[in-house]
């Protein structure tokens, strides 16, 4: 009994021990890092650049919210006050759905400049989504926004590997390492005191700006839900993850080489490749390999198919097919003696046979850009920039996924407007009856457009092999790490 409370005693004293080293060379490294101006320098450099970079974010997502809330109550009010009017012409002066931002876009924009804004519903059409804020921008777009995220995916990691270097390489240099070693300092100590102080130091760097997008959350339209909050924290562990590598990694190098010069030249060359090299060329693989149709050709083979739907032409033999259906359902020979409006029918038949053409393309199309999407990031758990791009994006809801879904409910609310119109045409007017029309409070019992953001759920569901690969890599440098120090020798 007596000898197992020793051991149990000494055991503690042991992790104890062991953990006081580790904190000491931990206060002692960031004790280094404060005292190296020119870390300071580029510390304060990068904070700045994301505090502007979330500014700027904070004041595009509100300044969006206020124009597009604008746009949607004159865009409403042109709908419910156009008076009296024939409901199928009311239907081709359609309306506009606009495209909310996501809170989170405040942290990263994505892809919402180039994809479009809003989208002109119209009968018989589906169309795209317009008004690009990339076109406008001029070459500001072109060479690509300062955001936070973009910040976090590229000069926070090289402020990282400026800070980690020469951890191990420095202390060889300046013959301390030995010294260290030949105490009886465990190596795994070293790697743990050192990369607890590159993190501490990192986090609190990264402090003001993790408040700064929480306060941005808040103040968003609609911002402080609790689905935002868990994309929040998703987000946040991606990023753990992505620059927890860094750390790692850069410790690692700088454990294996034997001087600080060829340790900053190895990762550099990773960082150049994480951050450009790779991403442009697995972009321009993908665009070769994985081709999209241009704007003519799916433009084209949406009007080839179309040409199966009669729309207006009573010449049409599906039109005629149709009616002849119909005419047989109600048991009677003349269109003249149905009980319904036969126009009003027809109009409904036309847009059912358009649903599918343009799901069929439209799906088509968005299948492809996923695959682009999938296998652009292949190569993220190594080179880790392809693998938190879209992870970031997608949670932050500004991918070409959560695009589509908006495109999907945009569309489905234009189904609903065309069905309430051919309703109306055929329960309330009569076959020939070219004088109906319907008035404002028709238009008015069609309620405008709402958009809900999908869920957290929904955005993570397509990101987890991202999130895999973020995995595998902190997960890969981390056994690096420990592979290099363990060949650390004090002679």
């Amino acid at each position: 009994m007596n000898s197992s409370v020793v051991e149990i005693g000494t055991g503690s004293v042991v992790a104890a021990g062991r953990w006081c080293v580790v904190r000491t060379i931990a206060a002692k490294e960031c004790l280094d890092i404060y005292r190296d101006s020119r870390v300071r320098w580029l510390a304060v450099l990068a904070l700045l650049l994301m505090v502007c970079g979330l500014l700027f974010g904070i004041d595009q997502v509100q300044s969006s919210a206020r124009d597009q809330a604008a746009a949607a109550q004159g865009d409403r009010q042109l709908w419910v006050g156009q008076g009296n009017k024939d409901p199928h012409a009311a239907a081709h002066f359609g309306q506009y759905a606009f495209k909310p931002q996501s809170p989170l876009a405040l942290a990263d924009p994505g892809v919402d400049a180039y994809l479009g804004t809003a989208v002109w519903l119209e009968a018989h059409k589906q169309n795209e989504v317009q008004f690009r804020p990339a076109r406008d921008s001029g070459i500001a777009a072109r060479l690509g926004n300062v955001s936070l995220a973009v910040i976090l995916q590229t000069v926070v990691p090289l402020l990282v590997i400026l800070l980690g270097f020469a951890t191990f390489t420095g202390e060889r240099e300046r013959g301390t390492l030995r010294q260290l070693l030949s105490l009886g300092v465990a190596p795994l100590d070293l790697l743990l005191g050192k990369g607890l102080a590159m993190a501490g130091v990192l986090l609190v760097f990264m402090l003001p700006t993790l408040v700064g997008i929480v306060v941005g959350t808040l103040l968003s339209v609609d911002g402080a839900g609790a689905d935002q909050w868990a994309r929040l924290l998703w987000l946040a562990l991606a990023y753990m993850l992505y620059l927890g590598g860094f750390v790692l990694l850069a410790l690692a190098v700088s454990a294996f080489f034997s001087t600080s010069r060829a340790a900053l030249v190895v990762l550099l060359g990773f960082w150049l490749c994480n951050s450009f090299l790779v991403p442009r060329l697995m972009t321009d693989w993908v665009r070769i390999s994985q081709p999209l149709p241009t704007a003519l050709a799916f433009q084209e083979a949406v009007a080839a198919d179309k040409k199966k739907d009669f729309g207006h032409d009573e010449g049409h033999p599906a039109f005629a097919a149709f009616r002849d259906g119909v005419l047989r359902q109600y048991g009677v020979t003349r269109v003249e003696d149905l009980p319904v409006n036969f126009r009003g029918l027809a109009l409904r038949k036309s847009d059912e046979i358009g649903y599918a053409i343009y799901d069929r393309h439209f799906g088509a199309l968005q299948t492809r850009y996923e695959h682009q999407d999938q296998w652009r990031a292949v190569p993220g758990m190594v080179f880790p920039f392809l693998a938190i791009q879209p992870f970031s994006m997608g949670m932050a809801g500004t991918d070409s996924r959560s695009h589509a879904h908006f495109s999907h409910a945009a569309e489905q609310y234009r189904r609903h407007l065309q069905t309430v119109i051919s309703s109306d045409l055929t329960e309330n007017s009569r076959y020939g009856d070219v004088g109906y029309v319907a008035g404002p409070e028709l238009w008015g019992r069609m309620s405008g457009f709402i958009y809900s953001l999908p869920q957290s759920g929904w955005a993570l569901s397509a990101q987890i092999g991202n999130l895999i690969s973020l995995v595998i890599w902190s997960g890969g440098v981390a056994l690096l790490a420990l592979l290099a120090v363990r060949r650390l020798r004090p002679v």
